[in-house]
């Protein structure tokens, strides 16, 4: 319990170190989600997700992404998992176009869980980003993809707040996310997620979690985009172990 908290005040002094500094920009998005988690056995599980993320003002695609992972449960406190991510983001190239800058994304990560009390969980999640993003220049797409890792901690706290009569619940969750780049980058910090949000389960294979959740993203050596983001995510749970 105590190493959970340690991380979650290191992640959050860093988040709001880096907040302190330089300037930042201010943007609102909404980001809608369908995550579906197919239960193929005890131990594995194929997860399936697709992301589309909108800006607000002008009302447009700013990202879309898709990914697939295996999740392998070796402990109830312990899982490992790998998959592909593939995404497209869009920026302004110029008055009257946008950029589409595509990226391969495989990635590793093990996740440690920890009981709080009877109903909550500390998630401590580490994963490995190995980002291959097409080349640009910030005007048109180049031949060739650039490289670099980048390393993601987070912190997940979850807890029911509100149990029904059918055991279903209403569950709120905090979380924390650091992300650092390495390799060949410009800057090490990458950007820092915060976010709150609320998931009400419909029935044992469908649930809706809903929330806000901060981005602060460096752009510049001297600038930062501090993102409000509106997140939905529409759970679809499928037992093929049965």
């Amino acid at each position: 319990m105590k190493s959970f908290t340690c991380c979650l005040i290191l992640l959050l002094g860093l988040s709001f170190q880096s907040k302190s500094q330089n300037t930042y920009i201010k943007q609102w998005q909404v980001w809608i989600r369908y995550y579906n988690q197919a239960q193929l056995n005890k131990q594995f599980a194929l997860h399936t997700e697709f992301d589309e993320r909108r800006r607000l003002n002008p009302w447009r695609q700013a990202q879309f992404f898709a990914h697939i992972h295996l999740h392998y449960r070796v402990k109830p406190w312990l899982e490992f998992a790998a998959g592909m991510n593939y995404n497209s983001t869009h920026t302004t190239s110029t008055s009257f176009q946008t950029l589409s800058i595509g990226e391969w994304r495989p990635w590793q990560e093990i996740s440690l869980f920890k009981k709080s009390g009877r109903d909550a969980q500390f998630q401590f999640r580490y994963r490995l980003d190995e980002r291959f993003i097409h080349n640009n220049d910030k005007q048109i797409i180049l031949d060739g993809y650039h490289f670099n890792w980048r390393h993601r901690f987070r912190i997940l706290y979850s807890k029911p707040i509100v149990k029904f009569h059918n055991k279903q619940a209403l569950t709120l969750k905090l979380s924390d996310e650091l992300m650092l780049n390495s390799g060949v980058v410009a800057r090490t910090f990458d950007q820092n997620r915060i976010s709150t949000s609320l998931e009400i389960m419909l029935n044992k294979h469908w649930s809706i979690e809903s929330g806000y959740l901060n981005q602060l993203q460096q752009i510049t050596d001297q600038a930062f985009i501090l993102r409000h983001a509106v997140r939905t995510t529409v759970y679809h749970r499928i037992n093929l172990k049965q």
